[in-house]
C-alpha cells in the first residue's frame, strides 16, 4: 500500500491526504476541482459567499470534478441560510472551523456530510472530538489569514495524543513534501494547505498578490490584529498573518491605536487589499517558488513525500 494512503483518505474517499484550504473567495470551482482531481481534497471557501452565490459555485465544482469536495464555513462569522443550502446540496464533506458546532456537526451527519474542523489548540480538539467531528484539522501560527498562537510542530502532535481514534490532519507552514512527510511523522494522517495553493493559475488573486506572495520570505509575514481591528472584523481568539506591508510597519508599535484610528486607515488598507499589496498569507511563503497548476501541485507534494518517505511499503 502506498505510505500516503493514510486512514483519511479512505474515510473520505481520496487518494491523497492533501487538503486545500478553504480561503473564502480565494477559492475558484477551477481550484478545487482541480486538486481534487488529482486525489486530493479541494475545498471551496463559503466565507462572504451569499448562498446563491456559494450554490452556483457547488454546481460548477460537480460540473468539473466527479471526486469528493468539501465547502468551508467559519462558525464565528456563520451565514445560516448559507450553510443550509450547503447542507441541503449533500456536499461530501463539511469544513468548519473557529467555533464549536455541535447541532451543525449532528445536521451534517444526518445528511450523509463528513465533517472537518479545525482547531488552534488541544483543548478545542478536544470539544470539536466530542462533538463528533470525522476529522481535526490542527492548524499551527504559521498559517495565513486567520491563525492561534500554537506553533504546528507542537500543536500537532498534543493534538493527535488526545483524540486517539479520530484522524488529524496538520496545517500552517505546510507547502511541500517535507511538511507532508513531516505532518505524518508527527502522527498525522495528512496536511492542508493554504498559502501554497494561493500561487496556483486557478486561485484568484487580486492584483499583483501572487507575485507578492512568490517574493516573500518568512520571516517577512507577521501575526497581529490589525486587519481586523482596522476593518471592524470580530474573530475572537485570533490572530492574523499577513506578508509585511508598510501600514503594518508605520502602525506596528502603535497598537491600542489600531481600532480608534480604523475609519483613518480603511481606506488605505482596503485599497492595498484590492491592488495585491497587502496579502494575508502564511509563513510558508517563503518556500513558494513558481506558479504552478494546482493538480500539478497535489501530484509534486505527493511524489516529494513518498520518495522521503521511503516509496511504497511493498518497496
Amino acid at each position: 500500500m502506498n505510505r500516503l494512503h493514510t486512514a483519511v483518505c479512505k474515510l473520505l474517499k481520496i487518494a491523497i491526504p492533501i487538503f486545500q484550504a478553504g480561503m473564502a473567495r480565494a477559492t475558484t470551482p477551477q481550484l478545487v476541482a482541480a486538486v481534487s482531481n488529482a486525489g486530493g481534497l479541494g475545498i471551496i471557501g463559503g466565507l462572504s459567499r451569499t448562498p446563491d452565490e456559494l450554490r452556483n459555485e457547488i454546481r460548477e465544482v460537480r460540473e468539473l470534478t466527479d471526486r469528493p469536495f468539501g465547502v468551508n464555513h467559519v462558525v464565528s462569522q456563520m451565514d445560516r441560510a448559507a450553510v443550509q443550502m450547503t447542507l441541503a446540496q449533500r456536499v461530501p464533506v463539511l469544513s468548519l472551523a473557529w467555533g464549536r458546532a455541535t447541532d451543525l456537526t449532528y445536521q451534517a451527519h444526518e445528511a450523509g456530510i463528513k465533517v472537518i474542523h479545525m482547531v488552534n489548540t488541544p483543548e478545542e480538539a478536544g470539544q470539536v472530538a466530542s462533538d463528533g467531528a470525522d476529522v481535526i484539522i490542527a492548524q499551527g501560527t504559521e498559517g495565513g489569514g486567520h491563525v492561534g498562537t500554537m506553533s504546528t510542530m507542537s500543536l500537532v502532535p498534543q493534538v493527535v495524543d488526545l483524540v486517539g481514534a479520530v484522524p488529524v490532519l496538520a496545517a500552517g507552514g505546510i507547502a511541500d513534501g517535507r511538511g507532508l512527510a513531516a505532518a505524518l511523522m508527527l502522527g498525522a494522517q495528512g496536511a492542508l494547505i493554504g498559502t501554497r495553493f494561493l500561487a496556483t493559475p486557478e486561485a484568484r488573486g487580486r492584483g499583483h498578490s501572487k507575485d507578492v506572495i512568490l517574493n516573500a520570505l518568512g520571516s517577512q509575514t507577521v501575526a497581529s490584529k490589525f486587519y481586523d481591528d482596522v476593518l471592524g472584523i470580530v474573530w475572537p481568539g485570533s490572530l492574523v498573518r499577513a506578508i509585511k506591508h508598510p501600514l503594518l510597519d508605520e502602525w506596528a508599535d502603535r497598537q491600542q491605536e489600531w481600532t480608534l484610528a480604523a475609519e483613518q486607515l480603511r481606506p488605505a488598507l482596503e485599497a492595498a487589499i484590492t491592488s495585491g499589496d497587502f496579502v494575508l498569507a502564511g509563513e510558508s511563503a517563503g518556500l513558494v517558488h513558481d506558479i504552478v497548476p494546482a493538480g500539478e501541485l497535489v501530484s509534486r507534494i505527493a511524489k516529494e513525500a513518498e520518495d522521503l518517505l521511503g516509496g511504497s511499503e511493498d518497496d
